[in-house]
């Protein structure tokens, strides 16, 4: 715990929150050390959340005959909203601040304002819409469901074949730049890469990256199931692949080598592991999820005896700490609390009813009790 009269170095790195803006002498920022994570992966610890977090809070989504959430790829909290994507039903719904259903999206057609699917979706700060990746092509709402614009994903060269095959996953760099993630690229060997940066304004891809070989392009099929690749810190982005202990940020122009996951022996190259497509559990270790804060970095990965594990990095102690445990489907990690969404049915494996408040207290046996299945519960760990 630590106190100051004077201003955090917040103020002197000047260090933002892009999404959730915090006062400016709140907390104190520490940089990864040697831009490099030392896990060991042999000595698992049971840890403790009651070490890093105080409590608990529950949101229920609101669940009714007309609000059924069916498979829940991405959930988004911006601007005191629920954004929720619902991979099965091809939407999105929006559920305020205490879980209570405000809208969706539901626009699935051909016709102005339509989408054929939704790969991805992202709420875009630089001009404050829903964007949601289809098939060559983004869609952008503004935050009341009203289509805005349809920025179509062509090469201006050749406006009839689509720019990127397989993108899945994407983020608004600035108001002029989309950077895309495909979970399988192109079939040419042109185009081996997986990121791709899109120029909104001129049409056209000025940078392309991240090349992976054949096997790779054909086996990975399996990560499109996963979280986005991206997450944001401190007004930045930061880009992880399933099989690379690397994270990279996404800078302006190409990718920069952020820091690195270092699990001793157990680091490998996928590009070199030679094996049969389908044989996953050669893999010591896949990286489903990470996020950081000023403090802690934060990852769920899938290592090779087919359990889940979660890895805390405390960067003030240089220490990372793992336990195993069921997959928690982390969503966001900020300076104030982790946020990550549940089944209703596995509600009872990740909550303790000691870091509940007496009204969170009431909400959990509710949902307890409750007899039919209920949507999910959005659940925010506070740091201490």
């Amino acid at each position: 715990m630590f106190s100051s009269c004077k201003p955090s170095n917040l103020e002197q790195t000047g260090v933002t929150e892009l999404f959730q803006p915090a006062p400016i002498d709140s907390f104190v920022y520490y940089p990864i050390k040697d831009s490099r994570i030392i896990v060991d992966l042999n000595n698992p610890q049971e840890v403790s959340f009651y070490d890093y977090f105080s409590h608990i809070e529950l949101i229920p989504l609101e669940t009714n005959n007309d609000v059924l959430v069916g498979f829940v790829n991405e959930i988004i909290h911006y601007h005191g909203r629920y954004y929720v994507f619902d991979k099965q039903q091809k939407m999105v719904i929006i559920f305020d601040e205490m879980g209570k259903f405000i809208f969706q999206i539901n626009k699935r057609g051909r016709g102005p304002g339509e989408y054929i699917e939704i790969k991805d979706i992202f709420l875009n700060p630089f001009t404050e819409c829903i964007d949601i990746l289809d098939i060559g092509a983004v869609h952008s709402y503004d935050l009341s469901g009203k289509h805005v614009k349809t920025t179509r994903l062509i090469n201006q060269d050749s406006p009839s074949s689509s720019l990127l095959q397989y993108p899945c996953s994407f983020i608004a760099l600035n108001e002029k730049t989309y950077v895309f993630y495909s979970s399988i690229p192109q079939r040419s060997n042109s185009f081996p890469y997986k990121i791709d940066y899109y120029d909104i304004e001129k049409a056209n891809v000025f940078h392309r990256e991240y090349e992976v070989d054949n096997y790779l392009n054909t086996y990975w099929v399996a990560e499109t199931m996963s979280p986005t690749r991206f997450y944001e810190y401190n007004g930045k982005f930061f880009f992880s692949y399933l099989v690379d202990n690397v994270t990279y940020e996404v800078g302006q122009e190409s990718l920069i080598k952020a820091y690195t996951w270092d699990f001793g022996r157990h680091n490998y190259d996928a590009r070199n592991l030679n094996v049969v497509p389908g044989v996953k559990k050669i893999l010591p270790y896949r990286i489903r999820f990470q996020g950081q804060n000023n403090r802690y970095v934060i990852a769920c990965i899938h290592l090779q005896d087919d359990s889940d594990a979660l890895l805390i990095y405390d960067k003030y102690t240089n220490e990372c700490k793992f336990t195993k445990s069921i997959y928690v489907r982390l969503r966001h990690v900020s300076n104030e609390y982790v946020l990550f969404w549940v089944p209703h049915e596995w509600l009872k494996y990740l909550v303790s009813e000691e870091m509940l408040d007496e009204t969170n207290r009431q909400i959990f046996k509710n949902l307890m009790n409750a007899k039919e299945e209920q949507n999910p519960i959005v659940i925010k760990y506070y740091f201490k």
